[in-house]
């Protein structure tokens, strides 16, 4: 059922994952293409928004704050998942593995290996603040318009 705070928490979750995406930009090897690495991380915030935030606002601002912070992890894991398993994809492609299953492993290496390209404190403090700030912001939105 569509609601306010789905609405605004998927509009707030995407603008965070544009955001996260655009500060992990300068980070990554200067071979990396980029194409629409910003716009399908804003998609997966928007999904993320509506689906997990958006559904649980409304619930007091103590878990506001926590749910904000689960939807700030959630899109981290959904994005590495994402771009690990087009890479996958792209390599199993070039005949880089034996099997289904090396092929997951080697996915699986790949988001790890991601996960480096998430340490700068910048994409930390903007996940984190961004996620306080969306679950606030769900929150304000489901008591004002139910």
């Amino acid at each position: 059922m569509p609601t306010a705070a789905k609405l605004v928490s998927a509009i707030v979750m995407g603008v965070l994952g544009w955001v996260a995406a655009h500060l992990v930009i300068p980070h990554l090897p200067p071979e990396s293409r980029i194409g629409f690495f910003r716009e399908i991380t804003a998609t997966i915030g928007v999904l993320v928004g509506w689906r997990f935030l958006g559904a649980r606002a409304g619930a007091g601002a103590g878990a506001s704050l926590g749910f904000g912070l689960g939807a700030s992890l959630v899109l981290v894991f959904w994005a590495l998942l994402v771009f690990s398993g087009y890479e996958m994809i792209k390599r199993s492609l070039r005949k880089s593995y034996d099997g289904p299953v090396e092929g997951l492993k080697g996915m699986m290496q790949i988001a790890i290996d991601d996960l480096v390209y998430l340490r700068p404190v910048e994409v930390w403090g903007a996940l984190l603040l961004g996620g306080l700030a969306a679950g606030l912001i769900a929150e304000a939105v489901a008591r004002r318009l139910p």
